[in-house]
C-alpha cells in the first residue's frame, strides 16, 4: 500500500480526456488531434490546440470561455459523445502508473471479484456506475473506477480525477 500513496498525488495538475468518435474516451494520445471538438467528463467542451510538455496532454481551448487547459487524453472524448466504456475488468496483470511513469506496482485481478496487490489478496464489485469498491485487501481505503482500456482509475478522496491508473498488460 506505501507504493501507492505518492504515485496518486502526483498528476494533481492535470484535467480531463477524450473519447473517439464512438462516443467513449479516448484509448491513444493519437486522438487528441488539433482541431478535434472535445469533452471533458463534466461536460466542458473545446477544441483541441495542442499538445504539452507530454505526448499525452491535450491542450484545449473551452469553448464557453476561451480558456486553454490541459489534459491527459484518456480523460477527454468526443463531444457529444458519452465517455463510458462498454470495456470489462478481466482477469490479468494490472501495471499501475502515476504521471506517465511505472509505480512499481501491479494489480492482478484473480477472477470475477477478487484481486492481489502488495502482496494481499482482496475482493471488490463494480457497480452499474462503473465505481469499483474494494471490501478487503490492500486497496480497500482506496476509490475505484473503472476506465476505458481496461483501465482502473485510483484516487484517495474520491474525485473524479485519477491520479493512478492501471493498466490491462497486454501480452
Amino acid at each position: 500500500m506505501r507504493f501507492l500513496v505518492a504515485p496518486l498525488f502526483a498528476l494533481a495538475v492535470f484535467g480531463a480526456s477524450n473519447v473517439p468518435a464512438s462516443a467513449e474516451a479516448f484509448k491513444s494520445e493519437n486522438e487528441c488531434s488539433v482541431g478535434r471538438h472535445v469533452s471533458d467528463a463534466s461536460g466542458k467542451a473545446g477544441v483541441v490546440v495542442g499538445r504539452g510538455s507530454s505526448s499525452n496532454i491535450c491542450k484545449v481551448k473551452l469553448d464557453l470561455n476561451g480558456e486553454e487547459h490541459y489534459y491527459i487524453f484518456w480523460m477527454l472524448h468526443a463531444a457529444g459523445g458519452s465517455a463510458e466504456t462498454n470495456d470489462k475488468l478481466v482477469p490479468g496483470k494490472y501495471e499501475c502508473f502515476a504521471g506517465g511513469h511505472y509505480t512499481f506496482m501491479d494489480m492482478h485481478v484473480t477472477g470475477a471479484n477478487s484481486y492481489e496487490s502488495a502482496g494481499t489478496h482482496g475482493t471488490f464489485r463494480i457497480e452499474p456506475s462503473r465505481k469499483i469498491v474494494f471490501l478487503s485487501g490492500s486497496l480497500k481505503p482506496y476509490h475505484a473506477h473503472l476506465l476505458p482500456g481496461p483501465t482502473i482509475g485510483l484516487n484517495t478522496n474520491g474525485s473524479s480525477f485519477w491520479s493512478t491508473t492501471c493498466e490491462l498488460k497486454k501480452s
